[in-house]
């Protein structure tokens, strides 16, 4: 094989697709990155069974061919590279990248023990990537763990994905919490269909494809779904539970026995000084209300601390309920400007919902303090 590409090109490239490969793979093949040409391109790509990366780059193809190249030692020696065209020259032992006055020569490994990779799906529509990579980042911070996602309960460990007609639903819970947000998509005629992709998989694709549009893929009947760029292509294997539904869990605002409007920031500020003399993450901390005050309080025996804010509210004067402060700060952290909280009982989940925008909603389980 012998080509000439871009510096910049090849090392973002490299760069891309060696971040997806695992640190300590249990086979050394997977730490390997594929180069394959096809007509004037060559496609760089990754896979370690569960996600694969592919970087498909325009380049001067003179020779056509395959190599398999150590993923680490192509992306630090593409990146230390002056810019400019870099010659690429592989033989049967060796790669050789050469630029104006600097050549790097790697080793190359047996191409045939590399596993074959997933084919992706066929493109259901476009999403802007910012948008995805903001919905998909928080989502997946209220996904369930890895280590606690086992049986009947492993649909909770991933993010959700649905075409619901001109919108992207993106959804996760950990079953103390419920994140939904709705992004707008363009689909392609009538598509629709949905993807469960493990949390931090898909958190960190969204993240690598941001700052252009998107191309979605549903898994249909395959195993994997995938998200692409114009360059960039990663497919995902999906979680095999499906997603439970979460839609009855939701409370309805005309049940409710009260609500209160707040600036968002406000009381996040509040929930996190409260929660700073909490000597354990899942000790709560305390909303009370008094007519249009709300306390926020934490500690215990020894160190305390609250903080005294006005809110708007509606018949909750007396009502008092306890809540995680890092779950209830992690669903008010995407709300810019006031948002709308209703209450139930104390042993019941509120809503959480922006005021102004009804692209998001939430959940938050209280805490039942024993006594």
């Amino acid at each position: 094989m012998k080509l000439r590409i871009d510096q910049k090109q090849l090392a973002d490239a490299a760069r891309r697709a060696h971040r997806r490969l695992p640190n300590n793979p249990l086979q050394p093949i997977l730490s390997g990155l594929l180069l394959e040409t096809d007509g004037d391109a060559v496609t760089i790509s990754g896979f370690d069974y569960e996600t694969s990366t592919r970087a498909t780059l325009a380049a001067d193809v003179l020779e056509p061919g395959h190599a398999l190249v150590p993923g680490r030692l192509l992306a630090d020696v593409t990146a230390a590279m002056p810019p400019g065209p870099v010659d690429l020259v592989v033989d049967d032992n060796e790669a050789t990248l050469t630029a104006p006055g600097t050549t790097f020569t790697l080793p190359t490994m047996d191409r045939r023990d590399y596993p074959a990779l997933p084919e992706a799906p066929a493109p259901a529509g476009t999403v802007d990537g910012d948008l995805l990579a903001a919905a998909v980042a928080h989502a997946a911070q209220a996904a369930m763990p890895d280590k606690e996602a086992a049986g009947s309960l492993e649909g909770f460990r991933g993010v959700h994905v649905a075409a619901d007609c001109d919108h992207l639903t993106v959804s996760a819970s950990d079953r103390y919490r419920i994140v939904r947000h709705r992004i707008p998509w363009t689909p392609d005629g009538e598509a629709t269909g949905d993807l469960l992709v493990p949390a931090a998989h898909l958190a960190a694709t969204a993240k690598q494809l941001a700052g252009g549009t998107v191309r979605v893929s549903f898994t249909g009947d395959l195993t994997v779904a995938a998200l692409s760029s114009d360059t960039v292509t990663v497919t995902s294997r999906t979680v095999a539970t499906p997603f439970p539904n979460i839609d009855g869990f939701f409370p309805d605002p005309a049940k409710a026995v009260g609500w209160m409007r707040v600036d968002a920031g406000e009381l996040l500020e509040a929930v996190k000084r409260a929660g700073l003399v909490n000597d354990k993450e899942e000790l709560p901390i305390t909303l009370a209300f008094d007519r249009d005050q709300l306390t926020v309080s934490g500690g215990t025996e020894g160190s305390k601390g609250s903080s005294r804010i006005a809110v708007e509210a509606a018949d909750l004067d007396g009502f008092t309920a306890n809540y995680r402060p890092g779950f209830l700060g992690s669903l008010l952290t995407p709300v810019d400007g006031a948002v709308q909280v209703w209450f139930t009982t104390p042993n019941k989940p509120v809503l959480i919902r922006p005021v102004d925008d009804e692209t998001y909603r939430a959940v938050c389980m209280p805490v039942r303090l024993s006594r």
